[in-house]
């Protein structure tokens, strides 16, 4: 089955949006210090238009504007220092340098999805109340292992092995303890 997918105006406006015009500019100019005339030649039409800049690379930087319009200024300035390693003789295409930003973008952490429904406050309490008896639970139990702690029955044979596991303790013999303590009981209760 299709999952639906949800598009609204605010995320379709926020996609189209390109790189702001200084953050290009700066672009330019550091592809330009990097390799010189090499890479506005790349562009460079001839042709002047009004303001006296030329037409191709006033072309090439609403290009490059929309085509890096997904990354933030960071990841541009990373993929700009990166680019002196990469491509140390001639400058990057337009998709060479999007391919640069992309392993420069910060990597989005998992975030799990937001429940479809609330759980009501009730619900809450008694989750979170059964939790805390599960923890408690396992916590006395840790600390029973550490201590040595053994539930006994109350009984004879529960006596018995305290008995015993107190003899065992103290560095005695508890087999002959129990052995000890049977015979005893034995000749205490008639038969």
């Amino acid at each position: 089955m299709f999952k639906p997918v949800v598009v609204d105006a605010e995320s379709v406006k926020t996609q189209a949006q390109a790189l702001p015009t200084e953050v290009v500019n700066n672009i330019f100019k550091v592809m330009h210090g990097f390799y010189g005339n090499l890479f506005l030649s790349k562009y460079a039409t001839g042709e002047v238009d009004a303001q006296g800049a030329d037409a191709g690379i006033v072309s090439a930087r609403q290009i490059w504007a929309h085509g890096l319009r997904e990354f933030n200024p960071g990841t541009v300035k990373a993929a700009l220092a990166q680019c002196m390693r990469e491509h140390p003789k001639f400058p990057p295409s337009l998709p060479e340098f999007v391919a640069l930003c992309a392993a420069n973008k910060p990597r989005e952490v998992y975030r799990p999805a937001q429940p479809a429904l609330e759980m009501s406050q009730g619900l809450k309490s008694a989750y979170s109340a059964r939790a805390r008896e599960i923890n408690e639970r396992y916590a006395q139990r840790a600390i029973d292992r550490k201590t040595g702690y053994v539930e006994l029955p109350l009984s004879l044979d529960g006596l018995k092995a305290a008995i015993a596991n107190a003899v065992a303790t103290a560095g005695g013999d508890e087999v002959k303890e129990l052995r000890r303590l049977d015979l005893m009981f034995a000749k205490a209760v008639p038969a």
